[in-house]
């Protein structure tokens, strides 16, 4: 059973799938899949996220820098707290804050996945993360030390002092038993005359060996993720904090 809070310290829970193509890449995807999902996500925006710096290699052998904009399309839910992105063999599900529970986010991941595999007909999975960026304001004149709030913290020797005004960290954990790789990064800010300390708790899980993820067995993949990222946050977790944000009690 899972832990409910109050004031869930979520801002964004994601899925991203990364597939291997049966054929090449289509534009006329995201329109098809748009098709099956726009009464649930009505509105539509062209999204490029960032700029890739590709080295190609020219006809008298010179290497050059091309920069190459990836376009996606963004399908978001009339309240704007979820959308579906799709680009080039890559489809991700982003619920906003206020998030509401597991359940509800895994079958709009699963239909989504349900869908992009009608519309794009990919070959295989080449990447799948599951990933929770939690967002902790704790108040400033009570953070004595970090540790009574959050353990996930970095360590410094024991004869310099112990206080930190920021601080950020990122530490990558195997976990062979559940194919996945655990990257957890932590850090807060806390600024001159702000009444609150900002504690980010970054937990993101993605593949070790995604040739091992069969493209019907994805989503027991994903539950497995959920499961080890849901038992992290609690670990990082301090009773004081829990009580601060809230803890209501236990739900499915």
């Amino acid at each position: 059973m899972s832990r409910v809070y109050e004031n869930s310290p979520i801002v964004e829970a994601l899925c991203e799938f990364r597939f291997e193509p049966s054929q090449r890449w289509d534009w006329a995807v995201p329109g098809l899949f748009y098709n099956e999902v726009k009464q649930e996500f009505p509105i539509r925006r062209q999204f490029n996220p960032f700029p890739i710096d590709v080295r190609a290699e020219s006809q008298q052998g010179l290497v050059q820098n091309v920069v190459s904009n990836v376009e996606r399309m963004q399908f978001v839910r009339q309240d704007e707290r979820a959308l579906v992105q799709v680009g080039p063999d890559l489809m991700s599900v982003h619920h906003l804050k206020p998030y509401s529970n597991w359940k509800t986010f895994k079958q709009m991941i699963g239909q989504s996945l349900d869908v992009y595999k009608r519309v794009a007909d990919p070959k295989s999975i080449t990447r799948v993360g599951l990933r929770y960026i939690n967002r902790l304001e704790m108040p400033a004149d009570q953070m004595i030390k970090i540790e009574r709030f959050l353990l996930a913290v970095p360590t410094v020797p024991y004869n310099v002092p112990q206080d930190f005004t920021s601080w950020w960290q990122r530490v990558e954990i195997p976990f062979v038993r559940a194919n996945g790789l655990l990257i957890i990064q932590s850090g807060s800010l806390l600024e001159e005359g702000q009444a609150n300390v900002t504690f980010l708790l970054d937990l993101d899980f993605v593949t070790l060996q995604a040739d091992l993820v069969a493209l019907d067995g994805t989503l027991e993949w994903v539950d497995r993720a959920h499961d080890e990222i849901e038992a992290t946050f609690e670990a990082c977790l301090t009773d004081e904090t829990r009580r601060l944000i809230g803890e209501v009690g236990r739900g499915g």
